[in-house]
């Protein structure tokens, strides 16, 4: 059933107010930054520690004002592969971005944490297993201007031909809705695929720091 795993978590409470998103966020500081334009070309270019399996959405919304929370309809999702320096078969590391339409008419805000991904495509979503971690360090609530962007890193272990691996139909579940991931590979066009679970950095306002090492 689509999104079965996802709808049975959306009603757990964080902090005391209700999770509504497919993020995990509760940051007591609740600290807001701006991801400016300049940001939002990433999909065009080449490009507490809590750990636990992921269990669905999980997101708190902060009070951002009049600032509305990011629909999933106004979210692209672009997962790029970068060069670990290990050999093809160990490990992959990539920047995931998240880019706020550059058409939207209006700002909106990405709830403070991480962002799950899952393969299957919409039909068929299945949550892939993860590691959430502070890194580069917590996370905050993001504010996107229109065509503004947010990044964090992600690292898995990988090897070619490996069972159930998934290179395609890659996404995030945003609510009830999922938003597909264009994975782009390195120049020789090879996509590590992930095989088994993911270790997930937080969302950042800025891609500095973000590529696990």
């Amino acid at each position: 059933m689509q999104f079965t795993n996802l709808r049975r978590a959306a009603a757990i409470a964080c902090g005391g107010g209700m999770i509504a998103l497919a993020m995990t966020a509760c940051n007591a500081d609740d600290k807001a930054s701006t991801a400016s334009n300049s940001s939002g070309a990433a999909g065009k270019a080449s490009s507490v520690a809590n750990s636990t399996h992921d269990k669905g959405p999980g997101a708190a919304y902060a009070d951002q004002g009049d600032t509305p929370a990011c629909g999933a309809s106004e979210l692209r999702g672009y997962l790029q592969l970068q060069d670990s320096g290990s050999e093809q078969g160990d490990e992959a590391i990539a920047t995931l971005t998240l880019t706020h339409a550059d058409w939207a008419s209006e700002s909106c805000y990405l709830p403070a944490g991480w962002v799950p991904i899952g393969k299957g495509g919409p039909h068929d979503y299945t949550a892939v297993p993860s590691t959430r971690v502070n890194y580069p360090g917590p996370g905050m609530t993001i504010t996107l201007k229109p065509g503004g962007s947010a990044f964090a890193g992600i690292k898995w272990h990988t090897e070619k031909g490996c069972p159930g691996g998934a290179t395609s139909d890659l996404g995030f579940a945003w609510g009830a809705t999922w938003v597909p991931l264009t994975y782009s590979g390195l120049d020789d066009g090879y996509q590590p695929p992930i095989c088994d679970d993911v270790t997930l950095g937080t969302l950042q306002p800025t891609m500095n720091g973000v590529n696990f090492t």
